[in-house]
């Protein structure tokens, strides 16, 4: 594969937190009529869509039927990923890099129709696991407790975490959560399960997302600001928690390393302009950065505490306010290539990074399997 690809229409709905009259899938389709609006494209011009999202989710058997139809993929060429939506960026890459086709649409959504922590418990063992109550949230649970004792974390690490974000998400007015949150707040939130309190935990957020993606001369032709796709690399973990080291996101770094040597990165807190991560909790912000090679293992805490990844520090994390402002669920991954590629364009609004030129953006499985089976990173670079 050797076609350059590029993000070429970016397309999100307002994210909220209520349900409103609206199906699942006619959150995919507002999202691709503003992808192909703000592309200068119409139905036609795509070649291939690809949707995401899980059925248990979406509460429908082979719910890309709908989807589907409803992103544009009407008489076209079209598929389904059951995973998070940077996953389905993933396979659509594949597809023009590969030479198949020129144009590919990728969508996904999130809605408040049922809950994520009761679907989550569905994914696991049947036998063994599942009558125990395991879930998504639970077993980041107990991979965010291993670290925590493993490397002597405090408790208000995570939570400025959180503040931070919650700060960030305060500037972005597409965010579902809008409002900041002092250190004090944090701690003395609500109990969910140990170590996690009420607010480190991300938001059931309601709207859709979808991204336009291009081969290098189609790319040029429709637009002259490209965000083009340098690096990307994806990952699966071990099934099992008992089968891994909690204290570390292996599939993360594996990911990373693969989109790092793609895009000839050597040095990554000094050669990222922004990175927009999965913070599915914030102590698995902290997790990450160790992952991605912004600080050694066990040093998470100190690179937050030295202001590194603050809106003004040397490399911003999560300046859209991440997933602990918006949560889509099957799509959150998609939504940090979105802001990601709205940096590199100079279009973030009041939570633009400055002279930002080179972005990363993260996305991991959140219900399919447990703390954090699958993720996949993207480099992107504007042109």
């Amino acid at each position: 594969m050797t076609a350059r690809v590029a993000i070429v229409g970016i397309g999100q709905t307002g994210f909220s937190g209520a349900a409103d009259d609206r199906l699942y899938h006619e959150h995919d389709f507002e999202a691709a009529r503003m992808a192909l609006a703000d592309a200068g494209l119409d139905r036609g011009d795509v070649d291939t869509v690809i949707c995401s999202g899980w059925d248990a989710v979406d509460g429908r058997t082979i719910s890309d039927m709908h989807t589907a139809m409803s992103a544009g993929g009407y008489l076209k060429d079209s598929s389904h990923v059951g995973e998070d939506g940077i996953m389905a960026l993933a396979y659509a890459y594949m597809r023009i890099a590969a030479g198949l086709f020129d144009v590919a649409l990728v969508s996904g959504h999130g809605h408040a129709e049922c809950s994520f922590e009761t679907v989550s418990n569905v994914v696991f063992d049947p036998l063994f696991v599942r009558p125990l109550g395991q879930s998504h949230l639970v077993s980041l649970a107990l991979q965010a407790n291993a670290y925590m004792q493993r490397y002597g974390v405090s408790e208000e690490a995570p939570a400025k975490v959180a503040v931070k974000n919650r700060k960030n998400g305060a500037a972005n007015r597409s965010a579902h959560l809008q409002s900041p949150v002092s250190l004090a707040d944090v701690l003395a939130s609500a109990p969910v399960c140990y170590p996690f309190r009420a607010l480190h935990c991300p938001p059931q957020s309601v709207g859709g997302v979808a991204l336009i993606l291009a081969a290098e001369d189609t790319a040029r032709r429709i637009t002259e600001r490209p965000v083009w796709i340098t690096g990307i690399g994806w990952a699966i973990d071990s099934y099992d928690l008992g089968s891994k080291d909690l204290t570390r996101l292996g599939s993360l770094a594996a990911a990373a390393d693969r989109a790092y040597r793609m895009a000839g990165i050597a040095r990554p807190l000094d050669e990222l302009d922004a990175a927009e991560l999965h913070d599915i909790t914030p102590f698995h912000e902290l997790m990450a950065y160790e992952a991605l090679g912004l600080a050694a293992e066990g040093g998470g805490a100190k690179l937050l505490e030295d202001g590194m990844t603050d809106a003004g520090g040397k490399l911003p994390v999560n300046p859209s306010g991440g997933v602990l402002c918006t949560n889509l669920y099957g799509a959150s991954g998609l939504v940090r290539a979105a802001e990601g590629a709205l940096q590199l364009r100079g279009e973030a609004g009041a939570h633009q990074v400055p002279d930002a030129r080179r972005a990363l953006a993260h996305g991991m499985s959140a219900p399919s399997g447990a703390a954090a089976r699958t993720d996949c990173v993207l480099v992107l670079e504007g042109g």
